[in-house]
């Protein structure tokens, strides 16, 4: 039999208290740039949604993050938020009140956001799922998705060298960096779309788009519009699968 998985949910609760703090030692130098990453998530969604969401679920959200980042961005949006660590979600609670927060075991619990959400948004959450598990908790999230709901996928990028050093720290010891190509077909798998075509019905995955972005640190309205440019390269220090469901 395969070797037991780590309890998620109990590796992050021992380090919920510290866990910003040891995210930012993790950066080195690049720790004072950390809310930038945040910053440029929130740009890159509001870029692409065709109008602002009603609600919102950051999916492994754990101390809230990513939260105020939300709220400043999509200000009328309702925030939801759900991790599989029990004190992660206590603190995120405690900060972030205008937030509804859960706790979560298994995908089945994804139930609970039906008919409340129509933007997935999974901030650097795969890589610390078991890959055997990838496919049920995906599965998960588009059970709760309706037709024209969008899933946002942000993940590290194994490609960029200060990435794949940065991730080798004890926070992520257990981590395994996901192939942006493989992400983007884990997407595909599920979020494929339909056409006809010579009274063919054809199937395809034209909706599920992969970007590469977060090349600059730094964020300024020139920088932004540069690094859009550059979505084709594969050395961001991260990327982006998004689909919108059919």
């Amino acid at each position: 039999p395969p070797p037991p998985q780590p309890d998620a949910g109990a590796e992050f609760d021992k380090v919920a208290h510290v866990y910003n703090e040891d995210t930012v030692e993790a950066l080195g130098k690049f720790g004072k740039y950390r809310d930038t990453a945040f910053t440029y998530k929130c740009q890159y969604l509001k870029s692409i949604l065709p109008k602002e969401p009603a609600g919102i679920l950051d999916f492994g959200c754990g101390v809230g993050s990513n939260v105020p980042y939300l709220k400043k961005y999509f200000p009328n949006a309702k925030l939801f938020g759900c991790d599989v660590s029990p004190e992660s979600i206590k603190i995120a609670r405690a900060n972030y009140e205008y937030c509804d927060f859960r706790a979560i075991c298994v995908p089945n619990d994804l139930s609970c956001y039906k008919g409340k959400v129509d933007v997935v948004f999974v901030s650097t959450v795969f890589h610390h799922i078991p890959p055997a598990e990838h496919e049920k908790w995906l599965d998960g999230l588009y059970s709760i998705m309706k037709s024209g709901d969008y899933l946002v996928i942000f993940e590290h990028n194994v490609k960029n060298p200060i990435t794949a050093k940065v991730v080798k720290n004890p926070i992520d010891e257990d981590a395994v960096m996901l192939d942006a190509k493989y992400c983007a077909q884990l997407v595909k798998s599920r979020f494929h779309g339909t056409s006809i075509k010579n009274k063919v019905i054809r199937t395809g995955g034209g909706n599920v788009k992969l970007r590469y972005t977060y090349f600059f640190p730094w964020r300024n309205r020139l920088f932004t519009e540069i690094e859009r440019l550059l979505y084709f390269i594969p050395l961001g220090a991260q990327y982006c699968v998004h689909a919108r469901k059919r």
